[in-house]
């Protein structure tokens, strides 16, 4: 935008200690604009400089786990979960728990909306076969069978419920309507 102020981010992000790399910090910052796209280069650029100087590597070999990104009701799809996965390989076929949700997972749709069979470490897919709409920011986790998944998930909603009902209950008044 042409009101925008980068130096006032930059400012903002030294008062919460975060010094940018242009001030002698070792904080990398890139202006982009994701109106024209300026600048999306040179932030992955960097962003593939930092994964090699830090030497990130994920393991694909245990049972998956991540975070439920955002999730939605789908006509003819039923309940879908976009995960990000953050360790772990997630497969078609396997059991899935997401808070008080569970599914075996019928289908995972990449960003670019083909199907795939797999969701390997930092991959975002779109996830069918839950139970129900985990909500965003939800942890999930893979486990190796049907039954104990089941368990767990009633036991959280039971636990959730518990937790509802024994909150105080509040009065309402007129101004509260």
């Amino acid at each position: 935008l042409p009101t925008a102020r980068p130096d006032n981010v930059r400012r903002q992000l030294q008062a919460a200690g975060l010094t940018p790399e242009e001030w002698g910090g070792d904080l990398i910052c890139c202006e982009v604009s994701a109106q024209t796209g300026a600048g999306i280069d040179n932030l992955l650029e960097m962003l593939l400089l930092q994964a090699e100087m830090l030497d990130l590597k994920a393991n694909p070999s245990p049972r998956a786990e991540g975070y439920v990104v955002e999730a939605q009701m789908e006509t003819g799809m039923g309940p879908t979960a976009h995960l990000i996965v953050t360790r772990g390989t997630l497969r078609v076929g396997d059991i899935v728990v997401c808070g008080c949700c569970w599914g075996r997972v019928k289908a995972l749709i990449n960003a670019r909306g083909a199907k795939v069979r797999q969701a390997l470490p930092s991959t975002p897919v779109k996830c069918m076969g839950l139970s129900a709409i985990p909500p965003a920011g939800e942890f999930f986790k893979v486990y190796p069978n049907e039954r104990a998944a089941r368990q767990l998930a009633e036991q959280r909603a039971m636990d959730q419920r518990d937790a509802q009902l024994a909150a105080p209950a509040r009065k309402t008044s007129l101004e509260n309507l």
